[in-house]
């Protein structure tokens, strides 16, 4: 992939336009180029750990820096929504969420919290020989043999809860009313509270609505924007 220019970089990313001309752009991986955080600027300018790319490469190459419970060795890695960056020799571990107001940031959470993620469910399918696959918003594809009345209940933009980097289903969330959820795109990127309304019955090209009611008050916003995190609480640590 070929450069990118600080200028046409998003504006979540903690680069200045003013230092350089260029910035690292993301290889193509789980996340979009323009909806994550390549793995060298989390070390160096979001973590601090080198001062310049060339300590960052270095550290990232000796298998330092663990995503979703694996170690990755290429610098411009898509780092996303939701992935879990730790790093054993300091004991920490931080979770890629967004901000509101400032977009996706790196946010430090607990040991127990490092060992899951939570994956939004965009698509489901049948693959050959009968079985069934649903492909999670991080690019993962679980395939399931055995196609039970559990299995059958999820649909898309509901969330599954994942280990990590193991991939066995640890919980379901089923997107309704009465449920957390968090707006991952859009003007209120960020914000999270209760699912008060789901809005469907809407006229073509108008699409579906939610409505959250959130610490600054109820908020409306495409259903394709929220992502369910939680029942009554949030099932992670959210900012």
């Amino acid at each position: 992939m070929g450069h990118l220019k600080r200028l046409a970089a998003p504006p979540h990313l903690k680069t200045s336009v003013k230092e350089a001309v260029f910035t690292v752009c993301p290889s193509p991986g789980p996340h979009p180029k323009y909806e994550c955080i390549p793995l060298l600027l989390i070390v160096r300018d979001y973590l601090k750990y080198a001062e310049r790319a060339e300590e960052a490469k270095k550290i990232i190459k000796s298998g330092k820096i663990l995503v979703d419970g694996r170690p990755v060795k290429d610098y411009k890695f898509p780092v996303g929504l939701m992935d879990v960056v730790s790093i054993p020799d300091t004991g920490e571990n931080f979770r890629v969420l967004p901000v509101y107001r400032r977009g996706l940031d790196l946010i430090e959470i607990p040991k127990e919290e490092s060992g899951f993620k939570l994956g939004k469910i965009i698509r489901k399918m049948h693959v050959a020989g009968g079985h069934l696959q649903i492909t999670l918003h991080d690019g993962r594809n679980i395939r399931f043999k055995e196609i039970t009345d559990e299995v059958k209940q999820y649909k898309t933009k509901d969330t599954l809860k994942i280990a990590v980097p193991s991939q066995s289903i640890l919980g379901y969330l089923k997107l309704e009313e009465g449920k957390y959820g968090l707006l991952i795109k859009g003007p209120k990127q960020g914000l999270h509270g209760k699912i008060v309304e789901i809005k469907r019955d809407v006229v073509y090209p108008a699409k579906p609505l939610v409505k959250l009611s959130t610490a600054q008050g109820e908020v409306i916003s495409i259903l394709d924007y929220v992502m369910v995190v939680g029942e009554e609480e949030p099932w992670l640590k959210l900012p």
